[in-house]
């Protein structure tokens, strides 16, 4: 039987809380807001417009429709500001090889004023790499959206590009349920995700600002702002660890080893004088381990030369299992 074969550049699709919003989207009604939601005012001069030649828009299932480029005007609530000149360099380089593979997402233009037919909704870096490229039409699909359905797609593609920092992210998810007013498990039951991924990404934005600016510089990841997040009303413990994990590059395991060691008022062992004879090499080697494997290490050197023990706490079961399997050994099922 013939093996299935796979891309090895899978098409990234939107996600589900996106792609749930567009499929078979209208003009939207009272009845599609939210509780509590407040929409966005803006002034409609005149009934959505169709280029010449399109007398309706195309089902939800219908192939993309090629529309010249000239003819889409950006979206005036693209929350997205700075793009990746190498980033887009390299789309740029895709699409000239192989065309624009993702259709873009377009709504037609609501004021019969405006100087182009459509307004984009999704696909700001596809527009602009095809631009790039020399291309003159590119795929779209057409839906028509009020200028509140605009703004929330592009919110909502904004949250959910792989590049976004935690801090980014974050931000947006506020941005997000600021504008819409809308709740947590409001907006999580819209965009398809778990509210506790969202409570998790706003509790962030209560982290000092120098933890954050960590988060923001890629130094800790949202693993760690999980970990930093739990320490409620306690900022200079956050700090002090937010800094420990950034200069030794302590993983989110170890930082929870660190941090449990700490409530446990654990403290340093008093020098011994035989701790206090060890090299400088096997106490660098001590602090080394320890940073590694997240628990501390104590390295008993022998009597006979080139002779001694490994000794490595652990401080749960979760911590044992986790260094049992670094040595290679598999936990019983």
């Amino acid at each position: 039987m013939a093996e299935k074969t796979h891309s090895a550049h899978p098409k990234r699709r939107l996600g589900r809380g996106l792609a749930s919003l567009i499929k078979n989207s209208t003009v939207s009604t009272a009845e599609d807001a939210p509780t509590g939601r407040t929409p966005i005012q803006v002034p409609v001069t005149a009934a959505p417009r169709l280029p010449a030649g399109l007398q309706s828009q195309p089902a939800p299932d219908s192939p993309p429709l090629e529309v010249p480029i000239d003819d889409i005007a950006p979206n005036p609530y693209q929350p997205r500001r700075d793009f990746n000149s190498d980033e887009l360099a390299e789309l740029t380089a895709s699409v000239s090889q192989q065309g624009v593979l993702q259709p873009l997402l377009v709504t037609p233009t609501i004021d019969a004023q405006a100087d182009k037919p459509y307004i984009l909704v999704a696909g700001e870096r596809r527009l602009r790499a095809a631009r790039q490229a020399g291309l003159h039409t590119v795929p779209c699909a057409i839906r028509n959206a009020e200028a509140n359905q605009i703004l929330e797609w592009a919110l909502i593609e904004n949250i959910q590009r792989t590049d976004l920092n935690p801090l980014d992210r974050a931000r947006s998810y506020r941005d997000y349920l600021d504008r819409f007013s809308l709740t947590q498990a409001q907006a999580a039951e819209r965009m398809g995700e778990p509210r506790t991924t969202i409570a998790n990404y706003l509790r962030i934005l209560d982290l000092p600002d120098h933890v954050q600016q960590l988060l923001a510089a890629g130094r800790l990841t949202f693993g760690h702002a999980k970990v930093l997040a739990a320490l409620t009303d306690q900022p200079k413990k956050q700090l002090a660890l937010a800094g420990k994990a950034a200069e030794r590059g302590l993983s989110v395991r170890q930082l929870e080893a660190l941090l449990a060691a700490e409530q446990r008022g654990d403290k340093p062992e008093a020098p011994t004088a035989r701790s206090r004879s060890k090299p400088p090499y096997v106490l660098d080697l001590e602090e080394r381990l320890t940073h590694t494997i997240g628990t501390r290490v104590i390295i008993h050197t022998g009597r006979a030369k080139h002779t001694g023990k490994i000794t490595i706490e652990f401080y749960s079961l979760d911590d044992f299992d986790r260094i049992t399997a670094a040595l290679g050994l598999a936990a019983e099922s």
